[in-house]
């Protein structure tokens, strides 16, 4: 059973953006948690998570994956130490991580994606230009796989990006 691990903003994450992969990933038999700064969360529209975790307990030792649902409350994460040491230790042990929407923004303000290929929130040019920054290539498609990366664009993207996360965890 794979296990994957969800990050999700207190407030203002993509309600859809979490709902989906995670009822995707679940009905494939995925073990699937949750985390963030609090232990509850408050969607965009309203949809309330209780967390298993919270992100200072989060041990990438115990998961095969980890996930960032996207929405602007995501931003909250790029300047967290704990995020960004969570996120590298999935990195460093070559585990499969991904993010959707303005979440990759994460990523890349860290410095994880050097030469990697990505997606994600971009409809007023800013990712782009903090992709080229950054040193990440910026691509405008639904979904890109990169490596152990996956990365979406955004809600239109949802269940394209849950599908490619989950193939990539699979292989092999």
């Amino acid at each position: 059973m794979k296990k994957i691990l969800m990050v999700l903003a207190p407030d203002n994450f993509r309600d859809s953006e979490y709902i989906v992969p995670r009822a995707f990933w679940e009905q494939l038999g995925a073990s699937v948690k949750t985390t963030s700064l609090t232990h509850e969360s408050i969607g965009r529209f309203g949809y309330k998570v209780q967390h298993e975790y919270i992100l200072s307990e989060g041990d990438s030792n115990n998961f095969d994956a980890i996930f960032f649902v996207g929405g602007g409350g995501s931003l909250i994460f790029q300047e967290n130490e704990t995020a960004k040491h969570l996120t590298e230790q999935f990195v460093a042990a070559n585990k499969v991580f991904g993010a959707i929407c303005a979440a990759t923004q994460n990523f890349t303000k860290w410095r994880l994606l050097t030469a990697k290929k990505c997606t994600g929130y971009n409809d007023d040019g800013k990712f782009a230009a903090l992709c080229a920054k950054n040193g990440a290539i910026f691509l405008d498609e639904q979904t890109v796989v990169d490596g152990n990366l996956c990365t979406g664009k955004g809600p239109s993207a949802t269940e394209e990006t849950a599908l490619a996360f989950w193939q990539l965890l699979t292989a092999g």
